[in-house]
């Protein structure tokens, strides 16, 4: 969005107000209408038919003054997407609105939760940070124990924890790979006799294969970097081959498990360990990193990793991009 007016206007949208209306000034004998008279020489008055002038409406007054009056709340989902400068109008918009009724709730990623406050500091005190925990691995069994229960299947403990534990913390992982085990069984409704998942699924086979399957495109767009005009420097690496800086920095992401989150540090030094010369120096890591941010952004409406200048840490949002990180750069769950 180029500014926070296009924000008011997309609301406005959401409201079914529309961005222009259209009013007619009529003048009729003996009556003033739309602030005109119209009287001859001999002042007999004229009839006359009316114009019509199209006007813009101001969208922040006319979307405010709604959400106030109705107590519809404003709900403003990815508020961490929006453009700096951007967030930092829209929060002076609402700032005064707030205090007569309206009611405003920002919806970020989790390491962008204070973002308001750094937008507009005046809103200190008066921001409630609310964090919606993550998954956990018990609730992730859960997904697969009811679905499994669900289609009588009969499924190990044992698988069921390594699923929950490789699923990223999120619910549509562990969904995926209960749903590529009960294709590998041929379960697609429930059967009569129960169906049992042997002890010898591979399940660094599944894993695999879903990786490739999820995180490849985004991947793909990440190592090519930014578009160059001149070839980039190839790194040698201890394994063997070579890399360019984005190839070699998002081999050193993988190699910390990934992490969700990872320090600069941690980057550095995990690039130290998988290049065999050549090591880039700090201020070109720093550029690497910030370059494979904002290509993340321009893929698609959710970032699939994003960096933190003022913490100095990278943050893998996307679950998928992680779990192929994980098993296929990295190559694997062994530690």
């Amino acid at each position: 969005m180029e500014a926070a007016r296009e924000v008011w206007e997309r609301i406005c949208h959401e409201l079914n107000f529309p961005d222009e209306v259209e009013k007619e000034t009529a003048t009729e004998t003996g009556v003033e209408a739309g602030g005109e008279f119209l009287i001859s020489a001999s002042g007999s008055h004229l009839k006359s038919r009316g114009q019509k002038r199209t006007y813009k409406i101001n969208s922040m007054a006319t979307a405010i003054r709604s959400l106030t009056e109705n107590k519809i709340t404003l709900v403003l989902d990815d508020f961490h997407y929006l453009d700096e400068n951007v967030r930092k109008a829209f929060l002076r918009n609402v700032k005064g609105a707030v205090f007569n009724g309206l009611r405003v709730v920002l919806l970020a990623v989790t390491h962008r939760a204070f973002d308001a406050i750094k937008a507009e500091s005046e809103l200190t005190g008066r921001f409630t940070a609310i964090t919606v925990p993550e998954w956990s691995t018990n609730d992730l069994r859960k997904i697969a124990e009811k679905g499994f229960s669900a289609l009588n299947v009969r499924c190990p403990e044992r698988i069921v924890a390594e699923l929950a534990d490789e699923a990223q913390f999120s619910p549509f992982l562990m969904q995926k790979f209960c749903w590529e085990i009960c294709f590998d069984l041929n379960v697609d409704e429930r059967p009569r006799a129960a169906v049992f998942v042997p002890l010898s699924y591979d399940l660094n086979l599944l894993f695999t294969r879903i990786a490739k399957d999820s995180g490849q495109p985004i991947y793909d767009r990440l190592v090519a970097g930014p578009q160059s005009r001149k070839e980039r420097m190839k790194r040698p690496m201890w394994t063997g081959g070579e890399a360019d800086i984005y190839e070699a920095t998002l081999r050193a992401v993988a190699e910390s498990g990934p992490k969700s989150s990872i320090s600069y540090d941690e980057i550095r030094s995990e690039l130290s360990r998988l290049l065999a010369d050549n090591v880039p120096q700090k201020h070109e890591v720093t550029s690497a990193l910030k370059h494979l941010s904002k290509i993340s952004g321009a893929i698609g409406t959710e970032k699939g990793l994003d960096w933190d200048d003022d913490k100095r840490e990278l943050n893998i949002i996307d679950p998928y991009l992680r779990f192929f990180l994980r098993w296929q750069i990295r190559g694997g769950g062994a530690e």
